[in-house]
């Protein structure tokens, strides 16, 4: 193909891509050779001379590449690249500081929509250091359901299933705020309070003590404890103790929580005569914030009287009993 020229090319100060003629000559037109000087131009000088070219459409069979890696089209593995000049994905962003993609609507929400093909899980998958960290993966199975997996660990975390079922395959559910938890306000009900915000186990130290005297020697023993919000359960058992020394009403102190204003009874198993009375003995958390248990028994008349020591050795005691903070 011969060498297509212009000639008399003057000086551009403006460019209209839409509207500006290029004239094109051929160098056998001797007429208009003379008028000036030819000059060859490249189709690169001719889209860099104006920085900016209106076209009806583009085919571009190779790379495309803007500003080295701005903007990169691997055509060889069919890949782009934003911020990189060789994506190892499908599509790659490398930002510089943050790799950040921005989906916004002009008038409603921006949506980002993965769907697998016919049959197969959409998944994204979420790596905390490239292909090396911490990895986890969001997945919407064809069954409907939507899960959370650790994929390093190949193990499912969670999963909420069709019926909106959230079941948890390892780990806890963590309140990390104190006085938050479970509410269950939407069923039906007239209490002040639908919030389950507490759940604890442990252990407690109680001494048994006289409310006139107390045993010679300490005696304590190791409790335990169930906490639901503010019911406590606790249970704490004396056995073979001695209590010589002690005199005036059973009491055993260190309840783990102090009582609310309401009093509560419970039950209390006595061995080798530990109080001197014969009767039915219950345990009794007393009211207005009483941190201790006493014994009491419950006499033929209907009334109630204290159960007073019966200090020895080899005495044996247990309390079980329910009470509210």
């Amino acid at each position: 193909m011969a060498d297509t020229k212009i000639t008399a090319l003057a000086a551009i100060t403006t460019v209209d891509p839409a509207a500006d003629v290029l004239p094109i000559v051929d160098i056998s037109d001797t007429s208009m050779a003379a008028s000036g000087t030819t000059k060859k131009i490249t189709s690169n000088q001719i889209l860099g001379s104006g920085g900016t070219a209106t076209l009806a459409s583009a085919a571009i069979t190779g790379d495309l590449t803007v500003d080295t890696s701005t903007l990169k089209v691997d055509s060889t593995n069919n890949r782009v690249g934003i911020g990189t000049a060789s994506p190892s994905y499908d599509l790659q962003v490398n930002g510089a500081t943050n790799g950040r993609i921005q989906v916004e609507g002009a008038s409603g929400f921006g949506m980002v929509f993965i769907q697998g093909s016919s049959g197969n899980t959409a998944q994204l998958q979420l790596n905390s250091s490239g292909g090396s960290g911490k990895r986890y993966a969001l997945s919407s199975n064809p069954s409907g359901s939507f899960s959370v997996s650790d994929e390093t660990a190949s193990a499912s975390r969670l999963t909420i299933d069709t019926s909106g079922n959230v079941n948890i395959s390892t780990g806890n559910v963590v309140m990390t705020t104190s006085g938050k938890g479970i509410d269950f306000s939407a069923t039906a009900g007239t209490g002040t309070s639908e919030l389950l915000n507490d759940y604890e186990e442990g252990t407690w130290t109680g001494s048994l003590l006289g409310v006139t005297t107390n045993p010679t020697v300490p005696v304590t023993a190791t409790g335990s404890y169930t906490k639901i919000g503010r019911i406590v359960r606790i249970a704490i058992q004396f056995s073979n103790v001695s209590t010589v020394g002690a005199s005036g009403q059973l009491t055993v102190s260190g309840i783990p929580f102090t009582n609310s204003s309401i009093a509560a009874i419970g039950n209390a198993f006595i061995g080798n005569s530990i109080v001197t009375i014969t009767g039915p003995v219950f345990s009794a958390v007393g009211s207005g914030a009483s941190s201790n248990v006493d014994l009491v028994c419950q006499l033929t008349s209907g009334d109630t009287t204290t159960a007073d020591h019966s200090a020895g050795t080899g005495k044996y005691l247990t309390i079980n009993t329910v009470y509210t903070v």
